[in-house]
């Protein structure tokens, strides 16, 4: 569940507005199963009559990456929302290459400190980073697929 309240403040700290398309495509990625390719979220908007540019999907999913709502996943240049509220520390979600299923792991997020560790020699990391570990889900790996 969205919570526009939450999005708002994050919006008004970055000085940024919460647009209704903001929102738009913001919900529209809320209601997949699974990551979500900026194509693919524009076709489902688009069943919905929202009717976007490929290239306005892009930039609006890049501006809720930057406020740490939404996670890009490289191996497949997929989307997914952020599963936490943490902030201020490295991201780690598992990706299952079998079902597609994501898990964003807060445990382990919230036991590395890399970018305050990395300071320490001059490396100033970006503390929002996501770390995407793929492999094989136990549910795939129990079902033998």
């Amino acid at each position: 569940m969205i919570d526009k309240e939450q999005l708002a403040i994050r919006c008004l700290a970055a000085h940024k507005n919460l647009t209704p398309q903001r929102m738009q495509i913001l919900e529209g990625l809320s209601r997949q199963h699974e990551p979500c390719s900026a194509y693919a979220l524009k076709d489902a908007l688009a069943t919905q009559g929202h009717r976007y540019n490929i290239s306005t999907v892009y930039r609006v999913l890049e501006f809720w990456e930057a406020l740490q709502v939404v996670h890009k996943l490289t191996s497949n240049n997929t989307y997914v929302l952020c599963q936490d509220e943490h902030a201020e520390h490295v991201h780690v979600i598992r990706h299952c290459q079998q079902c597609a299923t994501t898990h964003e792991d807060c445990q382990t997020s919230q036991a590395l400190k890399l970018p305050q560790t990395l300071q320490s020699d001059g490396f100033q990391a970006d503390p929002n980073q996501v770390i995407e570990l793929t492999g094989v889900c136990q549910r795939c790996q129990d079902d033998g697929v």
